[in-house]
């Protein structure tokens, strides 16, 4: 597992995306609390296939980022899903976006071993998704159990 903070004034995305690949994280889960300057979060219109921008320009609070760590254009890829709040309490959501700029930022980031997503395009959908439908190591076994039962009997 990896945890620590994130650069001030960085791209959220693209700090994520830099641990993961110097610390050779091909697959994994993540999660990140903190702050932001400004913020960008998409919404995938289902009808035009195309992601609406949605750009906050004003500190917020990152009530949760979830997440996840796979491969695209073979690199790492992550895909961060926030929940947002303004000054007022007032919480946005949506798939981050490069341009979510960092004020204070830690992160866990827990690798899968044995396994590696690839993101391909989905003709049914328009998003760029799992390859495969479900991706399994046969190391399940291998988990503390502790963390077998966190991750396979919440």
């Amino acid at each position: 597992m990896f945890i620590g903070k994130l650069p001030h004034q960085a791209d959220l995305l693209g700090a994520l995306a830099g641990v993961a690949a110097e610390n050779g994280i091909r697959a994994g889960m993540v999660q990140v609390t903190g702050a932001l300057q400004r913020a960008k979060v998409g919404f995938y219109d289902q009808w035009m296939k195309a992601y609406r921008e949605l750009p906050f320009n004003e500190p917020l609070e990152i009530v949760s980022g979830v997440g996840n760590v796979s491969q695209r254009d073979g690199a790492p890829f992550v895909h961060l899903h926030l929940s947002l709040s303004n000054s007022e309490g007032k919480v946005i959501g949506g798939r981050g976006m490069e341009g979510c700029i960092i004020f204070a930022a830690e992160f866990f980031i827990l690798p899968l071993p044995g396994i590696e997503p690839i993101r391909t395009l989905d003709e049914t959908t328009g998003l760029q998704l799992w390859r495969q439908a479900l991706y399994a190591t046969g190391r399940e076994k291998e988990l503390s159990p502790e963390l077998q039962r966190a991750l396979f009997n919440p």
